[in-house]
């Protein structure tokens, strides 16, 4: 029996639970059918394309004119034309799509002033290679009612997957924020709100030393430029993901490409800088 490939970018526009399938495999199958099914889940797609614009417009397509990489493939050139029953013109300059916006933009501003000349232009430039419709329609629909039970058959598979490939709505959480005070060597995912209590002497270092601390404490935060940008006296910052470094026996926190400092929002509620608990005061021994 003949395979059908649903590909799940053509059954998508259709039903949101569609995935891709491959109906009608036997033991017998090689890797060439699968192959030529894949162009004929094309093919297909196409005709459901043209038949739902036929039916929104009321308007018969006459021939088909392609360009563009996959029209290389005379097999699925030759098969497009047979199951929409109209001619396909393959264009001899195959990767058009560039030139079709161009032409399409010179003829909205009046660069061209009818279609005909485009026609005309692109005739003289190579023209076109034309497959014609060999298939009789009575052939046709029932190559297409094959395909449209390959379809249904891709539907509703989403209640057979996993738990782990079962898309589930994600609660976004507040990063939790902890406290000066609670700092402790090797210790990374810390995430602080801080008010800024003192500001370095800026030079051509690329580290800067900021104290700044909350309602338990102090501690010196070693930022890059980019970082140092929200800090001014009296500002509150927001630290997420730093990670403590010890610095001659001293405890910092710094921020990799991972983290982010930020400027806190003026509405939080305020709070008063403890400056007599140092943490970065405290000279652990290296070990």
């Amino acid at each position: 029996s003949r395979m059908r490939v649903r590909a799940p970018g053509h059954a998508g526009a259709l039903s949101e639970d569609a995935r891709a399938v491959v109906v009608g495999m036997t033991l017998y199958t090689r890797k060439e059918h699968i192959c030529r099914a894949a162009l004929e889940s094309v093919a297909f797609g196409t005709v459901d394309v043209m038949q739902a614009m036929k039916a929104d417009t009321g308007l018969r397509l006459g021939s088909m004119h392609v360009d563009g990489g996959m029209t290389g493939n005379s097999f699925l050139m030759q098969l497009q034309a047979d199951l929409l029953g109209v001619d396909v013109l393959r264009a001899k300059m195959p990767e058009a799509t560039v030139l079709g916006a161009a032409l399409a933009a010179g003829l909205a501003v009046g660069f061209y002033e009818k279609v005909e000349d485009i026609k005309e232009m692109l005739r003289k430039a190579g023209g076109h290679e034309s497959f014609p419709s060999r298939l009789r329609a009575g052939e046709r629909a029932k190559h297409h009612a094959r395909w449209k039970d390959a379809v249904e058959r891709s539907f509703n598979l989403e209640k057979w997957g996993s738990k782990q490939e079962k898309q589930e709505e994600v609660t976004l959480r507040k990063p939790k924020f902890g406290n000066v005070a609670s700092i402790t060597p090797k210790q990374n995912g810390l995430n602080l709100l801080l008010k800024v209590v003192k500001m370095p002497e800026v030079s051509g270092e690329s580290l800067h030393d900021v104290i700044a601390g909350d309602a338990t404490g102090v501690v010196t935060l070693r930022l890059q430029p980019d970082q140092f940008l929200p800090c001014e006296v009296g500002n509150r910052i927001r630290i997420q993901n730093g990670t403590v470094a010890m610095v001659k026996g001293r405890v910092t926190v710094m921020v990799d490409k991972w983290g982010k400092v930020s400027q806190e929002d003026e509405s939080a509620e305020p709070f008063e800088v403890k400056t007599d608990n140092d943490v970065s005061a405290v000279e652990y021994e290296l070990s």
